[in-house]
């Protein structure tokens, strides 16, 4: 994973045409997990998902962007056709592995749909839960994520960037403002 401020100084250096190309349609942000956490969670493997203690808020997380935004990470993606399905989960087989203890084995779904430039996340009944600012998602139903808007896969949280609106705050040091409402 890339820190912003690694991600920062590539943008620096690209045009926002290429930048988009390098790192996809879209970017998910997080607070890097602290190393006990991380190590818990690759201990557990493929056993059974510790109950989160719901850490954090969104107010946190929104302070934790303003005040350390360069040192947060950059989950990186695979390449994504037009339309593709992401897994998220604990398990190395997910595209975006999660090395936190919350974080079910096979936790939620990333849906990019990109005629549309449109991402939809769903909860794939994971045990503590995937969230859409603050909101808790009804698992299996699909819910659209919008540029800025904060994801939680148990404890694990990120802020959704659209790679092109992340290029431009990344060139004048911009970062997440209030999140929007919950989408369907």
């Amino acid at each position: 994973m890339l820190t912003v401020k690694e991600l920062r100084a590539l943008a620096g250096r690209l045009t926002g045409t290429y930048f988009c190309r390098q790192i996809g349609p879209f970017a998910l942000v997080q607070k890097p997990p602290k190393p006990v956490v991380e190590q818990m969670a690759l201990r557990l493997g493929a056993q059974r998902t510790v109950l989160g203690n719901g850490m954090g808020s969104l107010e946190a997380f929104q302070v934790s962007m303003l005040l350390s935004f360069d040192t947060l990470q950059v989950a990186t993606l695979p390449p994504l056709r037009t339309l593709d399905s992401l897994g998220v989960g604990r398990l190395p087989n997910c595209d975006l592995v999660l090395n936190d203890p919350s974080v079910s084995k096979v936790h939620a779904e990333l849906r990019w749909h990109g005629p549309a430039s449109t991402c939809c996340v769903k909860d794939l009944q994971s045990t503590n839960g995937t969230f859409l600012n603050e909101q808790p998602l009804t698992p299996g139903q699909e819910y659209v994520v919008r540029d800025g808007d904060l994801l939680r896969f148990g404890d694990a949280d990120f802020a959704f960037f659209l790679a092109k609106s992340l290029h431009a705050r990344l060139l004048r040091g911009g970062v997440v403002s209030e999140a929007p409402e919950v989408g369907q």
